[in-house]
């Protein structure tokens, strides 16, 4: 039998990703006699294998190999016993990496809070001007969103609460005392629909929200404060109502719609014009573009004054990217540069739901961490691993299992780096969620305490979904996407939000603090982050007995706890069932 296990450091260096160039130790061990020799068969995806002979000693055989390639590849170990026996073990993935850089430094030390700017704040300092279009706009702020199609079954997503950009400058100070470092914001540009993902025009900050003299006070109000601002890049489709596409004339252009004359033609694909053409998911007021086109290319890329270049130049410090699966290759590539050119330090953040590092889409196998295209990726797979860890499941070394995936797969710079979420627009509010696997409220509520010790302080950074840090509520879209009202605040869940960020913020370099994963036991969870000078240690008791956790040898210095958690003298804590902890210690 041969035992090799690609997470311990003893069978496979270094741990994880690799740099293209950089050599790769392996050993196995071999547990039976009769073993004449043992082959490391490596393929990287889409070229033949080669294949490394083991050098023995006694049990064990070690390899080294380099690639000469980013890429991702896949390996096994095959032995060769007497009496012509084979055997050979599962294949690995391993990922290969060139190392441009190791993105914005920014990132990973700080903590993100994403807002849907019709529902986040209303400042009376800007009046949007009247437009001719079929919105509905509430009187009072705070009365639930339009939740059902109108009388023709379809869903309009026109009413609007009037959030602006100004409302959001309003509440910098708050932002910065909760310690949020960048602000992400869903779209801006001007568009029908109150989510702002059917763009009509990629140049214009819709007049709803304000003005692009608006948009660039609110980044440079934000940088003062040690904020940046990322917007919400939609590139794999328009809006129907556009500059671009103009199937309602609602536009002075010559939109594609209007013919082959039009500059815009070719950026869509008409299957009977002008009524039948490829849309986002057969969305036909989201019309797809094909971002291969050059002169889309252009418009949105390379021109002097191109969509990207522009906003980053108005103020912007990234951008995320929607339904990045669906942006070609090219189209990525490009835009990394294009970004890059224009900002050093600007991030590029893509909206992926599984692990970014194998994604296939479209019979494509993406290649995102390979170094030319994205800095991180929307962390979704940490999300519904806590959510099903603390609400259903219970399986500590389950959900271990699945970050090490994670740790594995992605490289170290991005792995610290990823966007680290327990809500966004998309999905339901996370209170909501604990609440539906919970008996009542108050079990709820504590585990959403233990979910945010460990979503504040692993690896990444942490982002919050406007008015999770006050408690609100919300079912699937728009229920999730309600106006934040601070006056409606649950005060105990927000004090939790606020000590563990300023927990987190005190700790020093937690970007470069080293990710160590603990021993999971039933339901039991933790892991370390080891720096320099410190030692941050997280604990989540999810089972009913007790369990003790000592320090011994170490200064405690400070520790947040979720649940019924005693000290109990000696540098030790004793955890209750449904209880965490995270205690920073001395090295």
């Amino acid at each position: 039998m041969i035992y090799y296990n690609s997470r311990d450091i003893s069978n496979k260096t270094p741990y994880g990703a690799v740099e293209a160039g950089a050599p790769v130790s392996f050993c196995v061990s071999v547990q039976e006699d009769g073993c004449l020799e043992v082959n490391l068969v490596m393929a990287k995806e889409g070229c033949d294998p080669e294949t490394v002979i083991g050098a023995r000693d006694g049990s064990k055989f070690t390899f080294e190999w380099r690639s000469k390639f980013a890429g991702l590849y896949f390996y096994y170990f095959q032995a060769r016993y007497e009496w012509n026996r084979d055997e050979r073990t599962d294949s690995c993935q391993l990922t290969v990496f060139e190392r441009e850089d190791d993105g914005p430094a920014w990132l990973s030390s700080g903590v993100m809070y994403q807002i849907f700017p019709d529902r986040f704040a209303k400042s009376d300092k800007y009046q949007a001007p009247f437009q001719i279009k079929n919105h509905k706009v509430h009187d009072r702020w705070g009365e639930l969103p339009v939740h059902a199609p109108d009388e023709n079954g379809v869903t309009l997503n026109n009413d609007f609460f009037g959030g602006n950009l100004a409302g959001i400058l309003d509440r910098l100070d708050y932002l910065e005392d909760m310690g949020v470092t960048v602000i992400y914001l869903n779209p801006v540009f001007e568009a029908f629909s109150n989510h702002r993902y059917d763009t009509g025009d990629y140049h214009k900050i819709d007049p709803m929200l304000g003005t692009e003299k608006d948009f660039s006070e609110l980044c440079c109000e934000a940088s003062k404060r040690g904020i940046r601002v990322v917007i919400d890049g939609v590139y794999n489709h328009t809006g129907a109502d556009s500059l671009y596409f103009n199937k309602y004339a609602n536009y002075k252009s010559v939109g594609a719609c209007q013919g082959e004359d039009s500059p815009y033609f070719n950026w869509y694909s008409f299957i009977f014009f002008p009524d039948v053409y490829e849309s986002w998911w057969g969305i036909d007021t989201l019309p797809a573009v094909n971002e291969k086109a050059d002169s889309y290319l252009d418009f949105i890329i390379r021109g002097e004054d191109s969509v990207i270049r522009h906003w980053l130049r108005a103020g912007a410090s990234g951008v995320r990217l929607d339904v990045v699966d669906e942006l070609p290759d090219v189209f990525l590539d490009e835009l990394r540069v294009a970004v890059k050119e224009e900002k050093k330090d600007a991030m590029i953040i893509g909206e992926v739901w599984e692990d970014a590092s194998n994604k296939e889409a479209y019979g494509e196998r993406r290649r995102y961490f390979q170094g030319k295209q994205l800095d991180s990726v929307m962390n979704y797979p940490l999300k519904d691993a806590i959510i099903r860890y603390l609400g259903y499941d219970h399986n500590a070394k389950w959900f271990s299992d699945t970050i090490e995936g994670l740790r594995e797969n992605y490289p170290a710079h991005t792995f610290n780096s990823l966007m680290n979420i327990l809500g966004t627009h998309d999905t339901k509010r996370i209170l909501t969620v604990f609440m539906e696997s919970s008996w009542t409220y108050d079990e709820a509520r504590q585990k959403l305490y233990s979910a945010l010790l460990i979503w504040a302080l692993m690896p990444g950074i942490p982002c919050i979904y406007y008015g999770d840090e006050i408690g609100m509520q919300g079912d699937k879209d728009p229920m999730n996407r309600q106006c934040f009202c601070p006056d409606r605040k649950n005060g105990e869940i927000s004090a939790y939000f606020r000590r563990l960020l300023n927990f987190r913020k005190s700790i020093k370099d937690i970007d470069k603090m080293e990710y160590v994963p603990g021993e999971p036991d039933g339901g039991h969870f933790s892991f370390k982050r080891e720096g320099n000078v410190c030692c941050l240690h997280v604990s989540i008791n999810d089972q009913g007995e007790n369990r003790r956790i000592s320090f011994p040898g170490a200064d405690i210095l400070d520790f947040v706890i979720s649940g019924r958690v005693d000290y109990v003298g000696d540098k030790t804590f004793e955890m209750y069932g449904k209880s965490g902890i995270a205690v920073l210690t001395s090295r």
